[in-house]
């Protein structure tokens, strides 16, 4: 029972949740109204996900009331269902689809599926590009929290030009949940938007909405999300979906800007560095003396999870805070006061020789996961910065996708 175990081990800890999902390990939302005999299936009563007619359709009506002129689609499967669904529901409508700064791989596997012509831009570049015919990907708010300067302008420069425009909200489902939150593209009249309600909303991990404003598009993505959806979908889940959806709709942010500041001041206190994004309920936060990769070990040990570390710092996702929340801040300031410094920087360790791979074709893309962003795909070329990238990743133990079978594959070349 290993992964019992290590889930018991986690929770006796206890650990303390600075990452997705947004209920915090059950500190923050209404997730306790859930029941384990909940998990049901599709008998009478309680509808089909793929053609709803009774309470599911009730749902994705309840979450259509977010954006008025939009129609929901409850999805157990996460956002990663809705991007693909999206790229295919558009593949014979437009010539080409064009990818606008980072994307995850949900959506290079969607256009490699469908055999789709793409190519990456710039948000800048966009704005003097003629779009007629064309399918915009944006990713809004990117994993740290940032947004996008001209996200209206190129949104309403796309539709007046005859392009349809995918927005992968997922990291934004609590957009516009408050004054000082960032508003969703939806607001600007984008076609389809995926949003991960379990990202920063309280809601089971795979809780996810697709939000379209044209009924025919919306018929041609229930098509496709009924081809990559699980045809047994959690009622778990999709319960977790409406308190999550219910909780948004009532939120109060007085609770959550007060502990907000307090856990920066804190920070600060002990002489931590933080960098407010975009997003309110995003921070990065660094300690002078050390690598950010030094500082994510150290809060490791002292059982403080955090969302994701870079070479700009440790991102870590605030709680939605409320009034009545659970979440265990006293604990969190304990913790930090009792961190241990010393120890060896990662960054001193000398990394490998992968000097081989130069030249060479990928055979797998490359994905560090967080953030899910590909750093090479394949049937691309290594070169010698991307190479450099990977060395400094690995020893610095940023979990890659795709990396050993490029090493396997080329390492054996290179030894004989």
């Amino acid at each position: 029972m290993r992964l019992i175990n290590k889930l018991n081990e986690l929770r006796s800890a206890p650990a303390i949740s600075m990452h997705v999902p947004g209920h915090k390990n059950m500190t923050v939302g209404n997730l306790d109204r859930l029941n384990w005999m909940d998990d049901m299936t599709e008998i009478t009563g309680l509808d089909d996900l793929h053609s709803p007619e009774g309470v599911l359709l009730e749902l994705n009506e309840f979450l259509s009331g977010k954006y008025p002129g939009y129609m929901a689609q409850a999805v157990v499967n996460g956002t990663t269902t809705g991007i693909l669904s999206a790229i295919y529901a558009l593949k014979d409508k437009v010539d080409q689809f064009v990818v606008i700064d980072d994307a995850h791989k949900s959506v290079y596997h969607g256009l490699d599926l469908t055999g789709a012509s793409f190519q990456k831009k710039s948000s800048e570049e966009i704005l003097t590009m003629e779009l007629k015919n064309k399918a915009l990907i944006l990713t809004y708010p990117t994993y740290s929290g940032d947004g996008i300067k001209d996200l209206a302008h190129i949104i309403e420069k796309s539709r007046a030009g005859g392009a349809a425009v995918i927005v992968d909200e997922a990291h934004g489902a609590h957009n516009d949940i408050a004054p000082g939150f960032l508003p969703s593209a939806m607001n600007y009249g984008a076609d389809i938007v995926v949003q991960s309600y379990h990202k920063m909303l309280p809601a089971l991990t795979g809780a996810s909405a697709v939000f379209t404003n044209d009924r025919q598009l919306h018929r041609t993505m229930m098509k496709y999300i009924d081809y990559f959806e699980t045809s047994s979908p959690s009622y778990l889940i999709l319960a977790s979906i409406e308190l999550a959806h219910q909780f948004y709709n009532d939120f109060v942010h007085t609770e959550f800007y007060d502990r907000r500041l307090e856990i920066m001041d804190y920070l600060q206190s002990l002489d931590f560095t933080v960098i407010e994004s975009d997003d309110p309920a995003k921070i990065i936060i660094n300690r002078e003396g050390m690598s950010p990769y030094q500082l994510i070990d150290i809060l490791d040990e002292a059982h403080i999870y955090s969302e994701m570390v870079t070479d700009e710092g440790v991102l870590w996702c605030l709680p939605l805070f409320h009034v009545g929340h659970g979440y265990p801040l006293s604990s969190l300031f304990e913790r930090l006061d009792k961190l241990s410094y010393d120890g060896t920087d990662p960054a001193l360790v000398r990394g490998e020789d992968l000097s081989f791979l130069i030249g060479k074709e990928a055979v797998r893309t490359v994905v560090p996961y967080p953030p899910g962003v590909p750093i090479i795909h394949a049937g691309e070329h290594f070169t010698h910065d991307i190479v450099k990238t990977i060395i400094h990743k690995r020893y610095y133990h940023v979990k890659m996708e795709g990396i050993e079978d490029n090493i396997e594959c080329y390492k054996v070349e290179d030894d004989t």
